[in-house]
């Protein structure tokens, strides 16, 4: 895991001085990507915002706070997690990515999902869904399943920016947001069906030997069989 860990530090090392596209030239700084490097779930969203390209660390405006309210609503903390994005320097003027930027980011990408590892990965939004996926179908109709996925699953949901976008204040239904808590509901089945079988016992029941002095037979009183569960399955809850 150190070895790991290293060859992910070195990735973000190499990718802080990319000048591969244009977009170097208007960043604060590479924003690389952030949390825990064994994790078993990865984001991957679609660029930089302001506030990520001041602090060089994702999701951290108003996307981030309410990615992480979903992550609470299904018992995890942004430090369970890996979170990083398609492109990993600000577009100006929050512009979308474009297809030669997203090809120049690639390896990075790419060489994160390798290091990382995860067992689930979550795509935010339309960009990092269609790259993933390599589709040109949209994320309305991408979410609500699952897709295969480099011998891992993929589940894409919308980006938080655009439940934010969606909110009705109070006057209606936020659909966006709802589909959002749906698609987290699926993620939290996903990940329990993939945790490993609980270990069996470390101390098993021992047998029951026969006792060295059994109480006598009283002619009045019937001996009550030995006790022993029927059936019982050691380890197995």
């Amino acid at each position: 895991m150190a070895q790991q860990t290293g060859e992910l530090a070195q990735l973000a090392a190499s990718a802080a001085t990319c000048t591969r596209c244009s977009l170097h030239k208007g960043r604060t700084q590479v924003v690389f990507g952030d949390g825990n490097p064994h994790a078993e779930l990865m984001f991957v969203g679609e660029a930089p915002g302001f506030h990520e390209d001041r602090q060089g660390l994702p999701f951290v405006g108003p996307s981030g706070q309410l990615l992480n309210r979903l992550l609470a609503g299904i018992g995890l903390r942004r430090e369970d997690v890996y979170i990083c994005n398609v492109v990993r320097c600000h577009p100006p003027g929050n512009r979308d990515p474009h297809p030669d930027e997203i090809a120049a980011c690639r390896d990075w990408l790419d060489g994160t999902i390798r290091l990382i590892d995860p067992k689930v990965v979550v795509t935010l939004g339309n960009f990092a869904a269609r790259t993933l996926l390599e589709t040109a179908t949209g994320i309305t109709r991408l979410r609500g399943r699952t897709y295969p996925f480099q011998d891992r699953v993929l589940l894409p949901t919308f980006h938080p920016a655009a439940a934010l976008r969606a909110d009705t204040s109070g006057r209606g239904e936020n659909r966006t947001l709802k589909g959002m808590e749906e698609d987290f509901q699926t993620l939290r089945q996903l990940l329990q069906e993939r945790r490993p079988e609980p270990l069996q016992a470390a101390h098993p029941e021992p047998s029951h030997p026969e006792p060295s002095h059994p109480e006598p037979v009283r002619p009045s009183v019937p001996e009550a069989p030995e006790a022993r569960p029927d059936g019982e399955q050691l380890g197995l809850f």
